[in-house]
């Protein structure tokens, strides 16, 4: 009874540390194969007991950085040093801001073990993170947040690792919100003009780039007399009909605007007094044609 209570307690300080489930087994299995060879006394050390398990299957699978520590050379890490390093670097993360569910499970750090980048390292990686959001438009970053929800650590995490944030920014595919958001801030820029998620993927999906859409939405906050309903029986242009004709994304939306350019057109040649600049009627030159 006193072997098998001494080994409950080493159980429980296994399950504490992370290194055995209640479904997984395994590792218990070799607790007990050792402790039955009386090379784990109840004075044992959670040290003690890795160097014990160091070879056993269910321990290097825990521990793998150790294997590639080893096979470079170079001194392995004990148990209870291991767990410091990963307490450390999630520690780190967590004060930087970063998102749940992104570097903050022990799979996760084995790559900084095996390759002996530290814990201040790992913390300095992820303010570049926020510098690389901080040196990009803010106007852009703005958009981002006002069109997906997105926080600024979750931006940040996707400078530092574009591959593991990618289940977060997969829900609007990252590419395409990139462009969506760049979209949105020109619209804001040029025109004026909010636009809302659905048509700025609309937009990304038409294949419309960041200078395309500069020149698309400064067009649009020049021509904005157009679409003042001034003639009777004029037809409001919506602001969506307005983007979707001016970049092509859609043929009604466009046909609307031309018979509005021809409108205006025919009433000042009638003498309906429109202001007209150095290239002819204001607001008629660029959008609909």
């Amino acid at each position: 009874m006193e072997n098998q209570s001494a080994f409950d307690i080493l159980t429980e300080a296994l399950k504490f540390y992370g290194l055995v489930t209640d479904t997984n087994q395994a590792l218990l299995n070799d607790v007990k194969a050792a402790w039955l060879g009386k090379t784990i006394g109840p004075e044992s050390s959670i040290d003690d007991i890795g160097i014990q398990l160091r070879n056993s299957a269910a321990f290097q699978a825990r521990f793998p950085a150790n294997k590639q520590l080893q096979a470079q050379g170079k001194p392995q890490y004990s148990v209870s040093e291991y767990l410091r390093l990963e307490s450390s670097y999630k520690a780190r993360l967590q004060e930087a801001g970063m998102p749940a569910g992104f570097y903050d499970q022990p799979d996760d750090f084995q790559n900084f073990i095996a390759n002996d980048v530290s814990p201040d390292e790992v913390g300095a990686r992820a303010q570049l993170g926020y510098q690389a959001v901080r040196q990009s438009s803010p106007q852009v970053v703005a958009e981002f947040k006002r069109l997906y929800g997105v926080s600024e650590g979750e931006l940040a995490a996707y400078f530092i690792d574009p591959t593991r944030m990618r289940p977060t920014f997969d829900r609007y595919e990252a590419e395409r919100q990139a462009r969506s958001a760049q979209i949105a801030a020109q619209a804001t820029q040029q025109a004026g003009i909010t636009v809302g998620q659905q048509q700025a993927e609309e937009l990304a999906r038409a294949g419309v780039t960041q200078e395309q859409a500069q020149a698309g939405f400064t067009a649009l906050g020049d021509t904005q007399e157009l679409f003042q309903t001034s003639l009777a029986g004029e037809e409001q242009i919506t602001q969506q009909e307005q983007i979707a004709g001016t970049f092509n994304t859609n043929a009604e939306a466009r046909q609307k605007i031309a018979a509005r350019r021809r409108g205006r057109q025919a009433a000042f040649e009638s003498g309906g007094g429109f202001a007209t600049g150095q290239t002819g009627v204001a607001g008629l030159s660029t959008v609909g044609q």
